[in-house]
């Protein structure tokens, strides 16, 4: 090779053939933010692809999570229901065991009962009226076998219901206990509960 006037060598100059098809936007601002470190804009594209591929990669792994996700919310509010019913059961109104209650030698029927979800023994009584200014809302537990007068009315709701708390006191024990000068006498029988004194007397048919 003869060289030139100057002394130098001849320049050479690589003309690279165009890339086929259109560049995307994403890949020129990719070639364009490396400045003077030039890219073939086919390396660029591949690079594009794979960070669409990977984009891609993770919108499916959020589809796939997300019934996972939902189920984990579902059990959890479940849970907390759970709870709720266990540590203050709402109250519901029920037709067994049949209540029916005498005052002043006259039968009735019309007592409201209520029995607690989550307590199976556990019924609770409304009169439709106080009697003698003192009886109107009393408290069973079969299992214990305790009748109460319940001193407090049902004045703890939760969005409206009513319910109770576990823990709190049942009420007043009426067993051998002394009002308008008579003792109460309880008596839980394998088909009846009854409690009674001189002035009133409950019964619940639980067969």
């Amino acid at each position: 090779m003869k060289k030139n006037k100057t002394g130098n060598k001849p320049k050479v100059v690589v003309i690279a053939e165009p890339v086929k098809g259109n560049v995307s936007n994403e890949a020129t601002e990719l070639i364009e933010s490396k400045g003077s470190e030039s890219l073939n804009p086919l390396v660029s594209i591949d690079l594009v692809k794979a960070k669409r591929e990977g984009l891609g990669l993770s919108v499916n792994g959020l589809r796939h999570l997300l019934p996972d996700a939902l189920k984990g919310a579902g059990a959890f509010i479940v849970i907390i229901m759970a709870l709720v019913i266990l540590l203050t059961p709402p109250l519901v109104q029920s037709d067994f065991p049949k209540v029916t209650y005498s005052y002043k030698g006259t039968t009735y029927t019309n007592a409201t009962l209520c029995r607690p979800l989550a307590m199976p023994n556990r019924y609770y009584i409304a009169l439709p009226k106080k009697i003698e200014e003192r009886y109107q809302y009393f408290a069973v537990d079969r299992r214990r076998e305790v009748a109460t007068l319940m001193t407090n009315t049902f004045s703890r709701t939760i969005l409206g219901i009513p319910v109770i708390k576990r823990s709190d006191p049942m009420g007043l024990d009426l067993e051998f206990r002394h009002f308008d000068n008579s003792e109460w006498q309880v008596f839980f029988l394998p088909e009846t509960i009854l409690f009674s004194n001189a002035v009133l007397a409950i019964r619940l048919d639980v067969k």
